[in-house]
């Protein structure tokens, strides 16, 4: 992510795309989570961008919301809404720098090319012209500063006479050769014939590279795009003025106009990039879905092979990236995508090399490309060095030439992609995991579970503004639970809809203990990597009741409980948030081998009342779903038990995808 203030950007019809998908699941589930997320995502729309920047920072967390509302309630509509959304994701990839790769690209980050935009500077000596500006075949009489603006306090205001051409123009400070760019600006007329003309000029080869006529009598933002030349060393200039000098009565108003390169950054490939990788990801490890989510995924995966993956090492127009002696990625050598002047070095920012990085180790874990994986190691190596320990918490910069310190919303990236690592076994500890977690408990919390605040920073400084920023940091969830009510309780009472919202509601609905959590036992406690998150052993240990990457129905792992033959082995987790007296579902999948069989139990711990039972002894995997009732007093004490059926037999039983939920409810 880019630091700083995000300028609005008026994106040109050309780039957005209307899917022909109908919206997801939108039916009242008595979940207020879940209406509240589908409600959201019909309210959305179906417009995709293909504004790089947008789909970093908008669509990027759409689609892992619906791969998070996917596996929870297992309805592929979810999915469907998340391949047609990619689609057009990927049909929106263009090659405009012409390098031989597609990909997508924006003008929101890259150096602006004009000064004093917004004319609110005067030139000295003149406080009727703005600096930087230059008047050609006028005066202050007919091309001056004025206040009735689109934005700020001051706009340029230029008069025709009929006699001549009244202009003003500015030098563009450097271009990129054969670049695409963005000239954005407000404007409006009298209404006059004379109308208003923005134009960019070649003055070496003579040539119009772009222009836009103002009609408009109101103010109104435009985008015009420009190709500048092939050649190095033109003079380029931004012309504003009338389209009709002939026509004597005429005012043409501009604001707010700039002009910066379309191009292509690291972090927002690897933010949509990675993904879709987790899709293609997903798709491999779920053979009960259907063909046609793998027949996606393998183009997709294709796409990322081919296209989005190679250009940062192989790209004339970019350069190769790689630092290999560092072991991470730098500001495309071959073009000024940030600033005409760079940080030594000019290593990326973590998040931004990090965001790749989570990408790459998605691709690895499907196609096992040993480079991908080596670049992906380096650059969360580079990361984990670069970590302060303080006390048994983490600190760190936002990049490796900045003295600041890290933000919250940042850092959600960052600490997304450690876990990532942590969870494929590479880099990344379960101490660093729980390290992380003390940051956000211990430093940048204010300790409240009724009005919880976060700090702007990783070092708890600074104020509360960023503590809606919490998306990566609640899956920290699984090391502390009380990271769930400082997420939720910022979105409890929040109005309006947002991509980043859908995926924080995602989020809350994922780590939400009344509907039992780590419920297919793919994470693991920060203590035992065989011990899954927010499950107990009872009477166990880690060799009979343990995370089993060799017995899953879906994802990586599933739940293997071995029998002594002797004393039960069991785990339980305590269910909580349920509501009183009140029809629930209890869903798991399950199988056994020997004669000791399976088991799973709720139970109301407070009156010892067993609200359900269910043994299993099926050799293959079955599902099973069984109605209870939660207990009538809500202080009671619930917990769920998974263990076998005849302690005192052999034998072992296997349980994935273990859920409870409220009848009616969507998941």
């Amino acid at each position: 992510m880019m630091r700083g203030k995000m300028a609005c950007l008026v994106v040109s019809a050309l780039l957005v795309t209307t899917l022909g998908v109908g919206a997801g699941p939108a039916h009242a589930s008595g979940n207020t989570w879940y209406d509240r997320y589908a409600a959201m995502d019909a309210a959305l729309g179906d417009s995709v961008s293909a504004n790089s920047a947008t789909l970093a920072w908008s669509e990027s967390y759409r689609l892992r919301s619906y791969l998070d509302v996917y596996r929870l309630t297992r309805d592929t509509a979810w999915l469907d809404r998340l391949v047609g959304r990619v689609d057009a994701v990927v049909a929106g990839a263009d090659d405009i720098d012409n390098d031989g790769f597609l990909g997508w690209s924006t003008s929101r980050y890259s150096p602006p090319e004009l000064a004093n935009t917004g004319f609110e500077t005067a030139t000295s000596g003149d406080s009727t012209m703005a600096a930087n500006w230059v008047r050609w075949q006028t005066t202050s009489a007919n091309a001056h500063r004025t206040t009735d603006h689109a934005a700020g306090s001051y706009a340029i205001q230029i008069d025709s006479d009929g006699q001549l051409w009244r202009k003003v123009y500015q030098r563009l400070g450097a271009y990129e050769p054969n670049t695409v760019y963005d000239l954005r600006f407000s404007a409006k007329t009298n209404g006059s014939d004379a109308r208003g003309r923005i134009y960019v000029i070649d003055q070496t080869a003579d040539v119009i590279l772009c222009s836009a006529t103002v009609t408009n009598t109101a103010w109104a933002a435009s985008t015009v795009e420009c190709r500048s030349p092939a050649a190095a060393g033109h003079t380029l200039e931004v012309w504003l003025g009338h389209d009709n000098y002939r026509v004597a009565g005429g005012r043409a108003y501009f604001d707010d106009v700039s002009i910066s390169a379309r191009v292509p950054y690291m972090v927002h490939d690897g933010m949509v990039g990675s993904t879709i990788a987790q899709f293609v990801r997903l798709a491999q490890r779920t053979p009960s879905l259907p063909d046609r989510y793998r027949e996606k995924a393998a183009a997709y995966r294709a796409f990322l092979e081919t296209e989005i993956v190679p250009r940062w090492e192989s790209s004339a127009y970019l350069g190769n990236s790689w630092v290999s002696s560092a072991g991470t990625y730098r500001q495309p050598p071959n073009v000024d995508t940030f600033a005409h002047t760079r940080p030594s070095p000019d290593h990326l920012p973590f998040n931004q090399s990090l965001a790749y990085a989570q990408m790459l180790l998605a691709l690895y874990q499907v196609n096992g490309n040993a480079t991908y994986l080596a670049r992906a190691r380096g650059v969360a190596t580079y990361f984990r060095n670069a970590l302060t320990l303080t006390g048994d918490r983490y600190v760190w910069h936002y990049a490796p030439y900045s003295s600041g310190i890290e933000d919250t919303s940042h850092a959600n990236i960052d600490v997304g992609a450690a876990r990532e690592f942590y969870e494929a076994g590479q880099v990344f500890t379960a101490t660093d995991m729980q390290r992380f977690t003390n940051s956000l408990t211990k430093a940048m919390w204010n300790g409240s579970l009724t009005a919880p605040v976060v700090r702007r920073n990783v070092d708890g400084t600074g104020d509360d503004s960023y503590s809606i920023y919490l998306v990566e940091w609640a899956e920290y969830a699984q090391w502390a639970k009380d990271i769930l009510p400082i997420v939720a309780e910022q979105y409890r009472n929040q109005t309006g809809n947002s991509p980043y919202t859908m995926l924080a509601l995602s989020r809350i609905m994922k780590w939400d203990r009344s509907k039992v959590v780590n419920q297919g036992f793919e994470l693991a406690t920060s203590f035992d990597a065989t011990q899954p998150a927010q499950w107990n052993r009872i009477g166990s240990t880690a060799s009979t009741a343990f995370r089993d990457s060799a017995n899953a129905f879906e994802g990586t792992y599933g739940l293997t409980i071995r029998s002594v033959a002797g004393a039960a082995q069991q785990v339980n987790q305590t269910w909580e948030g349920w509501r009183p007296a009140s029809r629930y579902t209890l869903t798991f999948t399950g199988k056994a081998t020997g004669a000791a069989g399976g088991r799973v139990r709720v139970v109301d711990e407070t009156t010892g009342a067993t609200l359900a039972d269910v043994t299993f002894t099926d050799i293959d995997w079955t599902t099973t779903s069984v109605e209870l009732t939660s207990p009538a007093a809500s202080g009671d004490v619930a917990r769920v038990y998974i263990g076998n059926a005849d302690p005192a037999a052999a034998g072992t039983a296997h349980v994935d995808a273990i859920s409870l939920r409220v009848s009616g409810d969507a998941w």
